[in-house]
């Protein structure tokens, strides 16, 4: 899960199943049934009917995918669960088979899902990058491009991803922060929509969780690099010494010449790029204002393959890894933007 304000991050891993989460439209959401039970368990999961406050409509908007435009008033009538997302996110992008799953349940029995991309990055903001996006992520409900976050600030939201669910009159019944807890949004769904659920869950259940490296940000904006290194100016170039494979965990450290700019880190000639993690797999956002490069990638000093670069994205840089900690080695060309590290 990512949230908006990064000082919060370990706060927000408590705050996904919190009891109750007070958002901008001041409706106490009820934390998900945290597992087990069955589809009568839903109640607990809902806000009380009395309680419920009206969901603000999709405001600010500048494109729909999918979908001509939507209006709270189109929707009344409709079970609607709205999924704040971003495409660099991978806690996003790994919510998405779940919710192709509930939407192939239950879409004829009234369920609407509304995808609103709220972007972390500026690239994200591009409705271009993002229909992109939508099509090679397979998502075929409809999505709302709130590149300016109104849509996002409406709710008061400050998570990615967060399923806002909404009864048939347009109140908020459900709030969910993060992965998970699959089985309580549907138990949740089938409770709003009447009737029994599918025989058996729709909605695949996500892997169990583990203690794993946090997401790492590279640029001053949000993130700090390791070795006692310090950022320069915005857009000037330092010459970062080559220290070998970091001993602490969970720190980015850099070799070669690099420059800041906030939001990433750009190689302004070869480098390396080493982090000491804890995890099976490890995304990263990167990109390239030019040309497609090759980014070599090492696992614990031995050749792990490479990853091709062009525009900025998530991508998946290894899979798969053993358990315990390890050292991540990109070797990068320049040009080479790096946004953040994720992991799985």
């Amino acid at each position: 899960m990512r949230l908006r304000h990064p000082y919060r991050w370990a706060l927000g891993a408590v705050l996904a199943v919190v009891v109750a989460l007070t958002v901008g439209v001041a409706v106490a959401h009820p934390s998900a049934d945290p597992g087990g039970g069955s589809p009568g368990d839903a109640a607990t999961s809902l806000a009380p009917s009395s309680g419920r406050e009206q969901v603000p409509d999709f405001t600010g908007i500048v494109r729909w995918i999918n979908s001509p435009p939507l209006t709270r008033a189109e929707l009344r009538g409709k079970v609607v669960l709205i999924d704040f997302w971003t495409f660099s996110c991978v806690n996003c992008t790994r919510t998405i088979p779940h919710l192709r799953a509930l939407y192939d349940a239950y879409r004829a029995r009234g369920l609407v899902i509304v995808g609103v991309h709220s972007p972390e990055f500026d690239f994200e903001k591009d409705p271009g990058n993002v229909a992109a996006a939508v099509r090679r992520l397979g998502v075929t409900w409809p999505v709302a491009v709130d590149s300016a976050m109104a849509t996002w600030n409406a709710l008061s939201n400050e998570y990615w991803p967060a399923e806002y669910l909404v009864d048939r009159s347009g109140r908020i019944a459900y709030f969910h922060a993060g992965e998970g807890e699959y089985d309580a949004t549907e138990r949740a769904v089938v409770a709003l929509l009447g009737g029994g659920a599918t025989e058996a869950p729709a909605v695949p259940a996500a892997a169990p969780g583990s203690t794993i490296t946090p997401e790492l940000y590279a640029g001053s904006d949000r993130g700090g690099l390791g070795d006692g290194e310090r950022y320069g100016a915005q857009g000037a170039a330092v010459d970062y010494p080559d220290r070998g494979a970091p001993s602490a965990r969970d720190q980015i450290t850099v070799a070669g010449p690099w420059a800041d700019h906030g939001e990433y880190l750009e190689a302004a000639g070869p480098g390396r790029v080493r982090l000491r993690f804890h995890a099976s797999d490890v995304y990263v956002v990167a990109g390239s204002a030019a040309a497609r490069l090759t980014v070599g990638v090492s696992l614990d000093g031995a050749p792990a393959g490479g990853v091709a670069v062009a525009g900025p994205d998530l991508r998946h840089v290894l899979h798969g890894v053993a358990a315990g900690d390890h050292v991540v080695d990109l070797t990068v060309p320049a040009g080479l933007r790096l946004y953040t590290f994720t992991f799985g």
